[in-house]
């Protein structure tokens, strides 16, 4: 029998030997150092999602929607829609963190969205410019968010969604007595325009460029957290949490971390959708917009985190699409919904990769034929 075991081969994750000193000391040094900058070993296999050019796909789409946008949408009620959309995409992102990736149902992004919307207001106020009481605003909601994600550590699926349900009821009643920080009855009024580097967006034309800047950056985040171990570990454990624990996965730590990190997203966002709309109030963050961010998130695919994008358009426009149908328009919007769902479980974005795999197999019995 031949012995195949070749002692000279180098060991996993090691770089093969050429021979040559110079080169050699080199390549050692350059494996040394991708050590140390935390990147895997020359020669080892990546992760699938490590071959999609998905940061080239962010800046096509934020490049796209800048130039084609303004020019296709020219009316103000269009273009209020579009900013609406924006906030809602990175509302929607948020929540695709702690869904999505992360498995968990929290249904207190709207209250999320009001406390960093409270916050930016009491910080605007006391006289601090806009960009720290937008920061305020967003480290708010990510504070209140940890103190709820450690209390309901322990806490089950079913369980965890009736707590975070819990939290979003509380939170109304509490924005709308204390008038101290959040005005009277959860007004407040009179809040000025956003303001950034000597710019000062008071129009829905001028904020659609800020709003697009900000979810321009929330989803190169989002592409970084996919493509990082956290992201693998978040999978990981949302597929399949007791192998995860096996594994020795913290997943407690991951989930508390996408519900701090989607939290913070939700509070951006209604820091932003106050300074744009000039006021706060209890109404604009109901139960109506929690169903409504879950349905973004459903309707444009869980999977992806173009599916909030995608389902944050479908949910702003399709109303107006049938403003048509004024009488019926509930009854159209619910059924087209239904429909929608039963095509298209996994989302839109699944529907896309389905016609993109039908393309391909035309594509291929055509070269066949």
């Amino acid at each position: 029998m031949t012995d195949t075991h070749n002692p000279a081969a180098p060991p996993d994750g090691a770089t093969e030997r050429t021979g040559v000193p110079g080169l050699d000391a080199a390549s050692g040094r350059l494996d040394d150092l991708r050590a140390r900058l935390g990147a895997s070993p020359r020669g080892t296999v990546k992760p699938p999602v490590y071959g999609r050019h998905q940061y080239l796909g962010v800046l096509v789409f934020v490049a796209a929607t800048a130039v084609a946008a303004p020019n296709l949408i020219t009316s103000a009620e269009g273009t209020n829609l579009l900013d609406l959309w924006l906030l809602y995409s990175l509302a929607g992102i948020g929540f695709y963190w702690i869904f999505g990736l992360g498995g968990r149902f929290a249904f207190c992004q709207t209250t999320m969205m009001a406390v960093g919307a409270y916050a930016s207001a009491y910080t605007i106020e006391q006289g601090q410019p806009f960009w720290l009481s937008a920061l305020c605003g967003a480290a708010a909601a990510g504070a209140v968010a940890a103190v709820v994600g450690l209390a309901l550590a322990r806490a089950q699926h079913f369980a965890f969604a009736i707590g975070t349900l819990a939290v979003s009821q509380i939170g109304m009643v509490v924005f709308s007595r204390t008038s101290e920080f959040t005005g009277v009855n959860g007004q407040v009024t009179g809040l000025p325009y956003a303001s950034l580097f000597g710019r000062t967006f008071d129009s829905d034309r001028g904020a659609f460029w800020l709003f697009l800047g900000v979810l321009g950056l929330a989803l190169l985040l989002g592409v970084f957290l996919e493509r990082s171990p956290v992201g693998r570990e978040a999978v990981a454990a949302r597929d399949g949490e007791m192998v995860a624990r096996t594994a020795g996965i913290p997943v407690r730590r991951v989930h508390l971390m996408l519900y701090v990190l989607g939290s913070v997203a939700g509070g951006l966002s209604g820091a932003l959708l106050a300074n744009w709309q000039g006021f706060v109030g209890v109404d604009q963050f109901g139960l109506d917009l929690g169903i409504g961010i879950f349905l973004m998130v459903i309707l444009g695919g869980a999977g992806s985190i173009w599916g909030p994008v995608l389902g944050a358009g479908f949910y702003v426009w399709a109303p107006k699409l049938l403003s048509d149908f004024k009488e019926y328009q509930g009854v159209v919007y619910g059924a087209l919904l239904l429909v929608m769902i039963m095509v298209a479980p996994e989302g839109l974005i699944g529907l896309a990769g389905r016609a993109r795999s039908l393309l391909r197999r035309v594509g291929k019995g055509g070269a066949h034929g």
